[in-house]
């Protein structure tokens, strides 16, 4: 079945598998202590590097594709994710920014392994048909992940004290 893969397009496969079981388990686990710290940094290094390898994979169209465009967005949004963790001190919403950001990134591997899926078991004849199952995994795995990501989402922090003395007083700020 993948025999046929480069040692780029393998990397890129296993990584993504293993990133799909590491993301799975930070959702389902509690966020926080350092086992949720180390399965991060292991999510987000075998992300980047998956994301990297498939900028090297071209089997499909033979050049520069709508999928290398999605390793790219995925790679800003797991960039976005660690930069608040690595401030200092870090901003407010900290929490909620990573959790945002870092979610979304995993909404792609989940839509790539449900197309991977559906067009090995489909009747796939083009590369259109291949792009149409693409859109439409992309759709249902974002919408489902909307509702899941807001659902789930850690709360607002509270706005600081002295914000909130100046709100009640009535003074302008």
């Amino acid at each position: 079945m993948i025999a046929h893969l480069t040692p780029a397009g393998a990397i890129h496969v296993v990584l993504a598998l293993m990133c799909l079981v590491a993301g799975l388990i930070q959702f389902l686990r509690p966020k926080r202590g350092a086992a949720h710290r180390a399965r991060g940094y292991f999510y987000v290094y075998a992300m980047l590097a998956s994301d990297a390898a498939s900028l090297l994979v071209y089997r499909f169209t033979g050049h520069f594709n709508a999928f290398h465009v999605a390793a790219i967005v995925n790679f800003t949004l797991i960039v976005l994710a660690i930069v608040p963790l690595l401030r200092t001190p870090r901003p407010a919403n900290w929490r909620r920014t990573h959790y945002n950001f870092i979610a979304w990134s995993y909404v792609a591997p989940v839509s790539a392994a449900i197309t991977n899926i559906a067009s090995r078991l489909l009747p796939v004849t083009t590369r259109e048909q291949v792009a149409l199952i693409a859109l439409a995994a992309s759709l249902l795995t974002m919408m489902v992940a909307y509702i899941l990501i807001r659902k789930h989402q850690p709360p607002a922090d509270a706005p600081a004290m002295s914000t909130g003395l100046v709100e009640r007083s009535g003074a302008p700020s």
